[in-house]
């Protein structure tokens, strides 16, 4: 049996850094809303998962400043685990919690490359979980486990767990991704047949959130797959500004509106609130299996069919063993799967009957 806990989805304003060791900022101000939230959401039921939104800790330098592989790798790119992951193995020591987080990560075998990694962090402060992003979008330079694939499989395997792992831990089976990984519905079924019942996605900026573009993939993802889905995003972002001038603060950049989604889509908590925030809302983990052991609508895993999807995905559309790429190089690949697709038939060019 596992007792009902809270969930809190942690919304963080991001100060914009340069450096590694400029982190440390956006660390404290995560610690101190740790504090907070362990303290005021415990008063119902004892918190027990803490979800931070992608870029809480090193902020989005990669995409802002265009910033190359290479750099980014030397300059802001962490380990793990490193210094910003004991930071929080320390607050989750203190509060007995789970924290699932994101960092850029480098790794020895690339050295100038760097991925963009989802961890998890158990009550006794041990790393127990870390999932490489699989897709990424053009703006974006860090590298997946697609674009090193066949070293990726040589090491890892070529299985559900080496691109789709799930922690499996005493308050539930936890995974998941953050950003454009969550507009796939085949990453988060991926998770979910490896037997995740609580999904994470994190973030989205503006304008897609307003357009409620993350609300609707993040409790669509929850439906798809029976499952509950943390969706913390990010709050107000602050820019530096000119020599003797104020910081610039940014409420609305990286879109808040941060969730939590129960196992039949619906919204469990939300806010509408851009900066400084967060949600919580009870986990039910004994009803969840329950429901997927028993439910004959809404649970939908067991009707997949599917001998008849494996053919969708038989010939390549985004080459795989790719090199680390500029945003210029990223748009010639996408240019040339849109002609690839065009060629199948599965595009149709605009004004051809």
């Amino acid at each position: 049996m596992i007792d009902p806990y809270i969930a809190v989805s942690l919304q963080t304003t991001v100060r914009h850094v340069t450096q590694r060791q400029q982190v440390e900022r956006n660390l404290a101000h995560i610690g101190n809303m740790i504090d907070l939230v362990c303290h005021i959401c415990s008063l119902e039921l004892p918190v027990r998962l803490i979800a931070l939104g992608e870029g809480a800790i090193q902020g989005f330098a990669d995409e802002i400043l265009h910033l190359d592989s290479p750099t980014y790798t030397r300059t802001m790119a962490a380990e793990i685990p490193g210094w910003e992951t004991e930071f929080l193995a320390d607050k989750a020591r203190q509060h007995g919690v789970f924290l699932i987080g994101q960092l850029k990560e480098k790794l020895p075998q690339w050295p100038d490359r760097f991925f963009n990694t989802v961890f998890i962090i158990d009550p006794n402060g041990q790393l127990i979980y870390r999932h490489r992003k699989n897709v990424v979008l053009f703006v974006e330079h860090s590298t997946t486990p697609h674009d090193v694939f066949d070293d990726w499989i040589a090491e890892h395997g070529n299985t559900l767990e080496a691109f789709f792992p799930v922690a499996r831990t005493e308050i539930g089976n936890i995974a998941g991704s953050v950003g454009v990984e969550g507009s796939f519905p085949e990453s988060y079924r991926g998770f979910a047949l490896n037997g995740a019942e609580i999904l994470y996605r994190a973030s989205l900026p503006e304008p897609w959130v307003s357009r409620d573009i993350f609300e609707l993939q993040n409790r669509a993802r929850a439906l798809d797959n029976t499952a509950y889905l943390l969706g913390p995003n990010t709050g107000s972002l602050i820019m530096p500004a000119a020599p003797g001038e104020a910081p610039v603060t940014v409420d609305g950049a990286l879109g808040g509106r941060s969730m939590i989604a129960g196992y039949k889509g619906e919204l469990l908590a939300s806010t509408r609130v851009a900066g400084d925030s967060y949600v919580s809302a009870e986990i039910n983990i004994d009803a969840l299996r329950h429901f997927r052991q028993n439910a004959r609508f809404q649970n939908w895993m067991p009707y997949l069919r599917s001998e008849i999807y494996r053919r969708l995905y038989d010939e390549s559309i985004w080459p795989a063993n790719l090199p680390a790429m500029d945003d210029a190089q990223a748009e010639q690949v996408f240019r040339s799967a849109v002609d690839t697709l065009t060629r199948r038939g599965t595009l149709t060019p605009r004004g051809k009957a």
